[in-house]
């Protein structure tokens, strides 16, 4: 290789040398600075979604506090009947009968139920008449996004007052 590039003439030499150092601009750009670049415009990008998601739930983490403190008082209870009844019917009186998959009882005041494609806001609705009517609170939510904008999975724990 050294004696073909000495074999060269000077002006062939010159513009070997400038195309290696084209060459290794060209490839430091490709493999360090545009996948690095595109990395941090992602990570900015999701900074952003993130920070808009937190102020909406302190938002409505204020909401929330201020409905409780303002009357949230229980006005029914179950009714004599039992928390997997009022949560199976007020669930799909409250629209969410086609993403009710399960309920089931977990111990003596508690039940389990799993909602695929729920609307959050009906999902949401829902839970707040449980708590100012019956007296039922949410123990434990899980939720997932689905593929669906608006729409999501849940596992959740309800619990009746004692």
């Amino acid at each position: 290789m050294k004696d073909w590039l000495l074999g060269l003439e000077p002006r062939e030499r010159m513009m070997f040398a400038a195309g290696a150092v084209l060459l290794v601009l060209l490839l430091l750009y490709a493999l360090i600075w545009a996948p690095f670049r595109s990395g941090y415009h992602s990570l900015q990008e999701s900074v952003s979604v993130q920070r808009d998601t937190a102020l909406w739930m302190q938002g409505s983490a204020q909401t929330i506090q201020r409905l409780r403190s303002s009357g949230g008082a229980v006005t029914k209870g179950l009714g004599g009947r039992s928390l997997l009844s009022v949560t199976d019917s007020t669930a799909r009186a409250g629209g969410l009968g086609p993403a009710l998959k399960r309920v089931e009882p977990e111990g003596g005041n508690s039940v389990r139920v799993w909602l695929e494609g729920a609307s959050f806001d009906v999902l949401i609705k829902w839970l707040g008449t449980l708590s100012t009517q019956h007296g039922v609170d949410a123990n434990t939510v899980s939720l997932e996004r689905n593929e669906v904008a608006g729409l999501v999975n849940a596992r959740l724990t309800l619990e009746a007052a004692p």
